[in-house]
């Protein structure tokens, strides 16, 4: 990370990272062939979403649009299973140790084979698993997610940047806010050209997502989680819907068709195309309560009411000062509170799989703020202790003014703890020895 920039990028380490992973694997995606024939469903889902959210980079200006050639693994070299070491005998009993066999190898084995052809004439056999198989199947999928979340990871740190800017900073003007909206959500934000006059810093910065750091087995929503728009269609989209190969494949079909709010409010409001959305999302079902939710998000999230440029999601009515939007129940709330607001960690979630996203969340939290304590008492002592061999002997005869030096000598000495509070502590210590006391400041 420490290398210089390449040609195509200009926003650090983070972008070019997220570049090359989306591209190899995008271009593993347009392989096709047998080698995609090989893929399971999981895989082919994982690559979909991966090719979608490197599009969005892509229209971000985030990346290079052509990806580079991904390099070839060494193949695996196919394992060698040695036979078994037969044993001398098997016969233990002192009695028939030295007889015949009635039963030779060969009268067993035929035996066994009659058996297995009167089975396969019933039922065809199936193929169970080795160990080996299973614990190489299981090494791949730990693989696979693995590559997964450093995906997600390092696209999110891409997009958390602002478009506008060389350097990733905030815009400083109107125009400079604007033009951020519109790159990331298309010409009709806040009503297009000629609309009123609109807060742009807060209509921005408000429908900027915050996602929390993805888990180790991303659920669907983590895909969506860098664009509040596109995770709030989500969740509309995949409740009541058990199928998860149906979820996959409508979702990432509509996604592929309307990539932006404007898009959609171009092709389904505009122009009224709504068969070609039919034909995309049917097969969830109730197709006419799904349009309502997703015509009233995005109106909410791309035409709000003038004065209301701040967007936020909650179940409290408009009418009674709260930010209800059709469609969106508990489920949709609490996922636009975890995946866009990192409120993950104290929410009390009722779906199931929320509340084991959840788990995970303040389980690392709370792992993180243990790490952060020790850190901070670590430094704690080490400002202690450079307060206390600066201290030494340090008081005047009326025992104030030294002490408090050495007070801000232990404060200095302790650099990267609570460097203020231990100045001020040995100053406080220091102005107590008034009586000529020679006592060393704790910083």
């Amino acid at each position: 990370r420490g290398k210089r920039c390449g040609p195509v990028c200009s926003r650090g380490c983070a972008v070019r990272a997220a570049a090359a992973t989306s591209s190899s694997l995008t271009v593993a995606y347009r392989a096709g062939g047998a080698a995609m024939d090989e893929l399971s469903e999981y895989e082919l889902q994982r690559l979909e979403h991966i090719r979608r959210n490197h599009e969005m980079l892509v229209r971000l200006g985030l990346v290079d649009p052509t990806p580079a050639a991904p390099q070839q693994k060494a193949p695996r070299k196919p394992r060698t299973k040695l036979p078994p070491v037969p044993p001398e005998s098997l016969r233990r009993s002192s009695r028939v140790r030295d007889l015949k066999p009635e039963y030779t190898k060969e009268t067993i084995d035929q035996f066994g084979d009659d058996l297995d052809r009167q089975a396969a004439r019933r039922s065809p056999a199936k193929k169970r698993p080795r160990p080996e198989e299973d614990a190489d199947e299981a090494a791949l999928r730990r693989e696979i997610d693995a590559s997964t979340v450093a995906f997600l990871t390092e696209a999110r740190e891409a997009m958390s940047r602002y478009l506008t800017s060389a350097d990733g900073a905030a815009p400083a003007t109107a125009d400079a806010w604007r033009e951020e909206a519109v790159r990331r959500w298309g010409s009709l934000v806040g009503g297009g050209a000629g609309a009123p006059a609109r807060d742009w810093e807060a209509f921005v910065t408000t429908r900027l997502s915050k996602p929390p750091p993805p888990s180790p087995e991303p659920l669907l929503q983590e895909w969506y989680a860098a664009d509040m728009w596109q995770l709030l269609c989500c969740c509309v989209l995949m409740s009541r819907v058990s199928s998860w190969e149906t979820k996959h494949r409508c979702i990432s079909a509509f996604f592929a068709a309307y990539p932006t709010p404007s898009a959609f409010q171009a092709e389904v409001v505009q122009r009224g195309q709504v068969d070609a959305l039919r034909g995309l999302v049917n097969s969830l079902g109730l197709f006419d309560d799904r349009l309502k939710s997703l015509l009233a998000i995005t109106t909410a999230f791309l035409l709000p009411a003038e004065g209301e440029d701040a967007f936020a999601v909650d179940l409290k009515k408009r009418e009674q000062g709260g930010h209800k939007i059709h469609g969106v129940g508990e489920f949709g709330w609490h996922s636009w509170l975890i995946f866009c607001r990192d409120m993950g960690a104290t929410l009390k979630a009722s779906d199931e799989a929320l509340k084991s996203f959840c788990r995970w969340r303040a389980k690392r939290h709370k792992l993180a703020t243990a790490e952060g304590a020790a850190a901070g008492e670590a430094a704690e002592a080490a400002a202690d202790d450079g307060a206390g061999a600066a201290g030494a002997g340090a008081a005047d005869d009326d025992g104030k003014g030294e002490c408090e030096a050495a007070g801000e000598s232990g404060g200095e000495a302790g650099a990267g703890g609570d460097g203020e509070a231990a100045a001020d502590r040995g100053g406080e210590l220091g102005s107590g020895t008034r009586e000529g006391t020679r006592e060393g400041s704790g910083g």
